[in-house]
């Protein structure tokens, strides 16, 4: 085992910084220092300082051009065989203000390896190792009515930076240290729950969560989830499409949207939408960067809300393409499909309803801003998998960690479908 550390930044550069030194044992295998750092996803603006203090150039460009490549890493979905699935990167748009607007209180875990030598300030250069975001989420318990806080990991990346054609980081269980840095950080917080989704064949990320879950004593165990994608020009319908009614700044129809978002999921394990005054805070801050998210509403024979849902355009946050696709992925890659991407959630309603809200979102945004592929997520308790199976499909899993195995345990069962199955809260609008 190698003794590592991290530093735990709270405070702002307004106010002051305040730093804590915590040490971690790491199973990776690189060979040199690596500076560690966690903070606040609001003190991106002022990487410079941060940096600073730790010896390393204080320039906020080069910072966020460092975090640009990284995230920008290539993640594969296929198997280990090489079959199904897709690898593809991922360009956040005006970062880091997209990443800002997706989850305003997630920590930055910034994994950085100094240069040799100095510059002319005497601060070191350095390459970014790791980037990852701790997003912090509360839900309400529906039973003994109290909230609790849980990270929800996304965006894990590790550089692809290589020498003399090798690549310098991967196969050294980089992933294994950062996991290692996610697991004393929710003790350090104070966090009892932690989970995330991932890709079901990314073996890397599934052995750094089952070594670090067994050092640290806690319960680690996986539920899977299907992503689907869809044809926009196939999928959708015109007709359905001008039966929707777009209600984003409709207060009245959003609080009625809110009662049945909550009668309906108020009980899934994780559901971060737990008020209203959350479901409006979320709209506000998805709309305050993309201009072309809606909420849109079918309505019934009097007027009310048959369905309903938000329509995120994951176009506005980042653009994505293939890595060497195949197949069909070979042609959507061919003709740009991929640049842009619609992502439906917070989906109410009836069964009919969400089918005919889905197609006609699926045409809206294809005639209206060029969005060609639809990506809805399902999984077996869901009323509406049916209609949702997409030709193409990524098998997923979401990971929970905990530390309370028996208060979890509660939670799934409260969580339970009539037919016994867990539900999750899978709408986070984030990768």
């Amino acid at each position: 085992m190698k003794q590592r550390c991290y530093y735990y930044i709270t405070g702002t550069a307004q106010t002051g910084y305040q730093t804590q030194k915590v040490n971690i044992e790491s199973e990776d295998l690189y060979e040199k220092e690596l500076i560690t750092l966690a903070f606040h996803i609001s003190e991106l603006h002022n990487a410079d300082k941060i940096l600073k203090m730790f010896g390393l150039r204080d320039d906020t460009n080069y910072f966020y051009e460092q975090c640009r490549s990284v995230i920008s890493v290539s993640e594969s979905h296929e198997t280990a065989s090489g079959n199904s699935g897709f690898s593809f990167q991922v360009y956040f748009q005006n970062f880091p203000d997209s990443v800002i607007h997706v989850n305003d209180r997630a920590i930055v875990v910034v994994s950085l390896e100094p240069k040799e030598g100095s510059n002319a300030n005497s601060l070191k250069d350095y390459w970014m190792v790791g980037y990852i975001h701790a997003n912090i989420f509360d839900f309400r318990d529906c039973v003994d009515g109290n909230l609790y806080e849980g990270f929800y990991y996304n965006v894990l990346r590790i550089s692809e930076r290589a020498e003399n054609g090798k690549k310098i980081y991967r196969r050294k269980k980089i992933f294994t240290m950062i996991f290692s840095v996610l697991h004393s950080l929710s003790t350090v917080y104070g966090m009892h729950f932690a989970y995330a989704s991932m890709g079901k064949e990314n073996r890397a990320i599934q052995d750094a969560l089952v070594f670090n879950s067994k050092k640290y004593d806690k319960h680690f165990e996986t539920f899977p989830v299907r992503t689907n994608t869809v044809l926009n020009k196939f999928f959708g319908s015109k007709s359905a499409a001008s039966k929707l009614i777009d209600i984003s700044h409709n207060t009245e129809k959003l609080k009625e949207m809110y009662k049945m978002l909550h009668s309906q999921k108020g009980s899934y394990l994780f559901n971060s939408i737990y008020s209203e005054d959350m479901f409006f805070k979320l709209l506000d801050n998805i709309f305050a960067h993309s201009k072309t998210s809606k909420v849109y509403m079918l309505p019934d024979a009097n007027g009310n809300i048959e369905a309903a849902g938000l329509a995120v355009n994951w176009g506005d946050y980042f653009a994505l393409t293939l890595e060497n696709p195949k197949g069909i992925f070979k042609f959507f890659a061919s003709l740009k499909l991929t640049d842009r991407l619609l992502y439906p959630i917070h989906l109410v309603g009836s069964a009919s309803g969400v089918k005919t809200l889905l197609k006609g979102m699926a045409s809206k945004y294809l005639q209206e801003h060029k969005v060609y592929i639809s990506v809805i997520n399902s999984y077996d308790a869901d009323p509406y998998k049916g209609f949702k199976k997409g030709v193409i499909h990524d098998e997923y899993l979401f990971f929970i960690i905990t530390d309370r195995l028996e208060h979890f345990n509660r939670l799934k069962e409260q969580s339970k479908s009539p037919d016994g199955h867990p539900r999750f809260f899978i709408d986070n609008p984030i990768l």
